[in-house]
């Protein structure tokens, strides 16, 4: 019997512009009861007027990715930034998504080691104030990896657990991790289990790159590029392999593929079907 769990938690993430590519991704996962992840990045009229009928004909499995670029955590001492990030969460809750997804910072930070307790005490500052705004809208905010190290994350979320922010989750996107950390996947995974008994949810990016840039490849492409196998982060196993324990590890959690649109449905067919095939030749040597 084939397992129900990439059915339930594998999903698309799409951006608020070209109705005629996004269209394609929301019937499916309407039809698939797959989960959907929305960008908000462009705002444009006759994308959302599609999502908003759509959305009105059948509720999704439905989050979505703050403007990150205007609404990092470390942006919201801004003050014309506050008001936006609220209208986002109203927009969110209206489309009926559940929780949104948000980036610390939309650069790199200080890594200079005289700097990092400023940097924490700012950090904690501004994640006050957004679980406070998520608090007074009962909308959750899932904080993703980018550009730095696994020691960095540890820092924020002990900040996050130590000082109860209890709208603050976290969303491990798999490509940056490759790219931005030195830890490998094994690493990373511990961490996130390490969150989740205290109390965290997760959230899933997925996509891969060659290691040298965040370029976002599906994993259809990284086949073709031969890049698929075993690496130093993945080690030691291959990316199909890598993301069956991920979805196995946190079978609740949403995984949303962050790949190129022509290529999104493919991706997510191959994916779903190697999932089935290393969890079928794992039953096999049980056997």
């Amino acid at each position: 019997m084939k397992s129900e769990i990439p059915i339930r938690s594998i999903g698309h993430k799409i951006v608020d512009r070209r109705r005629e590519e996004i269209e394609p991704l929301l019937v499916s996962c309407r039809q698939q009861h797959r989960p959907i992840e929305i960008g908000l990045y462009f705002n444009d009229p006759s994308c959302h007027e599609f999502i908003e009928k759509r959305l009105a004909e059948q509720q999704l499995m439905l989050n979505t990715h703050l403007d990150h670029r205007k609404l990092s955590v470390f942006s919201l001492d801004e003050h014309e930034n506050v008001p936006l990030l609220q209208r986002q969460i109203e927009l969110s809750q209206n489309w009926g998504a559940d929780y949104g997804i948000n980036h610390l910072s939309a650069f790199s930070l200080s890594r200079r080691e005289a700097y990092q307790p400023a940097l924490m005490d700012k950090l904690t500052e501004q994640l006050h104030l957004l679980n406070s705004i998520c608090r007074k809208h009962r909308f959750p905010i899932y904080l993703e990896n980018t550009y730095h190290d696994l020691s960095f994350y540890r820092q924020v979320f002990n900040s996050i657990i130590e000082n109860q922010f209890d709208y603050l989750h976290c969303c491990f996107d798999f490509g940056h991790a490759k790219v931005w950390s030195n830890q490998t996947l094994s690493e990373w995974l511990d961490f996130l289990e390490t969150l989740k008994n205290a109390g965290k949810r997760l959230h899933f990016h997925l996509h891969t790159n060659r290691g040298l840039s965040d370029e976002h490849l599906s994993f259809i492409e990284a086949e073709w590029l031969d890049i698929i196998k075993a690496d130093s982060f993945t080690t030691p196993l291959n990316s199909f392999e890598a993301i069956e324990l991920i979805d196995s590890r946190f079978a609740d959690s949403r995984k949303l593929m962050e790949v190129p649109t022509h290529e999104a449905v493919e991706n997510l067919h191959k994916v779903v079907e190697e999932i089935e095939r290393i969890r079928q030749s794992k039953q096999l040597r049980s056997a």
